[in-house]
């Protein structure tokens, strides 16, 4: 579960005295509320509590002797925690150290002062569980750009400064234009800087001239808005930076699967890898080689494929709300594998219509993917590994041993749920031990298979709608996972129920903002919502199976393939479980429905 699937809202631009231009599509509907401008409450620094920095000498005055101890100790544990990339807001800080520092030597086609940005990781340590590294990149402001600053980015403000020219700001140098653009010039001048131990370089990818070529020159440096866990930053309409905050050492998969797919294979359907930024040699990262920043080429898009499916599934609540859900299903419709063995339904047909080849279409695009990461290579990163019984039998043990957690847990917080959630969540507590013997040992005679790279942390929200088709992005893989695990071989039938449940969340959050504004219909449209994921899900898995079908990463025979699917989607589904328990109960039955159609 990640955050682009939940539910939320977006901040506007403050209305101030200039013209405020809002365009809407004629098909939206949306809830505007308007507010007083309230005085920002801890995101900003507070000028009169915090007696300047000098930085008259400059990044030494920061970054070593006394400037460095009071950063340390003072401006970021209190900065830091209010960055929506920090993973550690739920622990107290300890203390921070910066790690290794590099001061930046502008290329000589960017016009900037040399002493103006620096690159910084940061060790956290914290009260509980094991540190973190963030990647800071700082820059100092003066004159209008430090007057500027706390109205379009007040949460970006580490400390007040004073220098030579006067009074500035230490500040997030993502929202500094000339050292964004100075990292655009390390990749693509392919350049590199030294520190006392090892450095920072860019390394351009070979799709940087084609989309440098149709980008021209100059181009105007934007800030993405949806931010999570690392920073993006745009450059003109055909470059966006990824920054990536949390750094452990060895490479991001990002950057590498990108890179891969982009040069070695033919798989186009991802945003083209056009360089990146690696770390190398420095003791923050034990000496190995790592990713600071990933720069690919902008694809122009509709929005995410689950915003996407949002705005599909509010037309269709909105079109089947006044009609009777057909008898002839009876009471209950097949699940999605039993449905994906026969052409969809006529109902699906007449009501889905343009969704069922859209899940088609990413189905396609999904099993080409994993096609494309088994190809045969000597790259040892990428070479497909054969999954034994063995591996999958170790895997089966931590599955069965994290649904038992979560199970407990369940239990324990049952009687804390919202009333519309409680039997649903005792039905599935009493299938406990029906759950727990889906995860037991194979016994011999499972067909062996391959593992390879695969996405890893796969939903509607890591895919663009891009005319009738989708691109897939963010290769990262779960965020809270180590970085050894999330750049392993893994079983691509983990992807595939991803998604599979990622239809299921789409479905009833598609439900629940619907009858939030027509109540009265809730009831009614219930059954249309299973008719909607199952039906959805069914078309995704026909066309994988269809695309993939011989692979040497999927179980030749369908029982071998259903059996492993179906302990993927048992495994994510619980996964949710955990998730909503801590973040948002009323949520939890949708996995709990989940799991009640896969333990009937």
């Amino acid at each position: 579960m990640t955050p682009v699937e939940m539910l939320g809202y977006v901040e506007f631009p403050p209305i101030e005295r200039h013209p405020y231009r809002l365009t809407l599509a004629s098909y939206s509907f949306l809830w505007l509320e308007l507010q007083r401008r309230e005085k920002p409450t801890g995101s900003t620094v507070d000028m009169t509590e915090h007696a300047p920095l000098n930085v008259t000498a400059g990044w030494e005055s920061v970054l070593e002797a006394a400037g460095r101890l009071r950063l340390e100790t003072v401006e970021l544990p209190e900065y830091l925690p209010k960055q929506r990339w920090f993973a550690g807001k739920s622990r107290q800080i300890k203390f921070v150290r910066i790690a290794d520092w590099i001061p930046l030597s502008i290329p000589s086609n960017v016009s900037s002062d040399p002493s103006q940005s620096a690159l910084v990781l940061a060790h956290v340590e914290f009260d509980t569980g094991p540190p973190d590294l963030y990647f800071l990149p700082l820059a100092m402001s003066f004159g209008d750009a430090k007057n500027e600053l706390p109205r379009t980015a007040p949460h970006a403000i580490i400390a007040p400064v004073l220098s030579h020219g006067g009074a500035g700001l230490l500040h997030d140098g993502a929202f500094d234009d000339q050292t964004c653009m100075f990292l655009f010039s390390l990749i693509e001048n392919a350049s590199r800087v030294n520190a006392d131990r090892g450095g920072v370089r860019g390394i351009r990818g070979k799709a940087f001239q084609d989309l440098a070529a149709v980008a021209g020159k100059g181009l105007q440096v934007r800030r993405g808005s949806a931010e999570q866990s690392n920073t993006s930053i745009l450059f003109g309409d055909r470059f966006i930076l990824k920054l990536f905050r949390r750094q452990e050492p060895g490479l991001n998969p990002d950057a590498e699967i990108g890179q891969y797919l982009t040069e070695k294979t033919n798989f186009n359907q991802i945003p083209p890898f056009a360089g990146s930024i690696e770390v190398d040699g420095l003791a923050a990262t034990e000496g190995k080689l790592g990713n600071l920043a990933l720069l690919q080429g902008l694809v122009a898009n509709e929005g995410d494929g689950w915003r996407w499916t949002l705005e599909e599934l509010d037309r269709y609540y909105e079109a089947c709300a006044p009609l009777p859900f057909p008898e002839k299903f009876g009471g209950e419709l097949q699940g999605p594998l039993e449905l994906s063995e026969n052409p969809p339904t006529q109902v699906a047909l007449d009501h889905l219509g343009l969704y069922l080849e859209a899940g088609a279409i990413l189905g396609r695009r999904t099993a080409q993917l994993h096609l494309a990461l088994a190809t045969p290579t000597d790259d040892r990163a990428f070479a497909p590994e054969a999954l034994t019984e063995v591996d999958l039998n170790a895997q089966l043990a931590g599955i069965r041993q994290h649904a038992s957690t979560v199970l407990d847990m369940l239990k324990e917080r049952l009687s804390y749920l919202p009333d519309e959630v409680v039997e649903v969540a005792a039905s599935v507590l009493s299938r406990r031990r029906q759950i727990l013997d889906r995860f037991a040992p194979l016994n011999g005679g499972f067909p062996p298979i391959q593992r390879i790279r695969i996405h890893g942390d796969y939903h509607l929200g890591q895919v663009l709608r891009v005319r009738t088709d989708f691109v897939i992005l963010d290769f990262e893989g779960e965020p809270a996972r180590p970085l050894a695990v999330r750049r392993s071989k893994q079983c691509p039938l983990k992807d595939v129920a991803g998604m599979l449940r990622s239809f299921s969340y789409a479905a009833y959050a598609g439900l629940m903002n619907y009858t939030a504004r027509h109540p009265e219909d809730l009831t009614r449209l219930e059954p249309w919502a299973q008719l909607w994921e199952r039906s959805a899900a069914a078309e995704f898995l026909r066309a994988y199976h269809e695309a993939a079908q011989g692979a040497d990463f999927l179980p030749p025979g369908n029982a071998d393939f259903r059996k492993l699917l179906n302990v993927f989607l048992l495994d994510k589904a619980l996964y949710e479980v955990l998730y909503e328990l801590n973040s948002r109960p009323a949520w939890v039955r949708i996995p709990l429905m989940g799991i009640m159609l896969l333990v009937p």
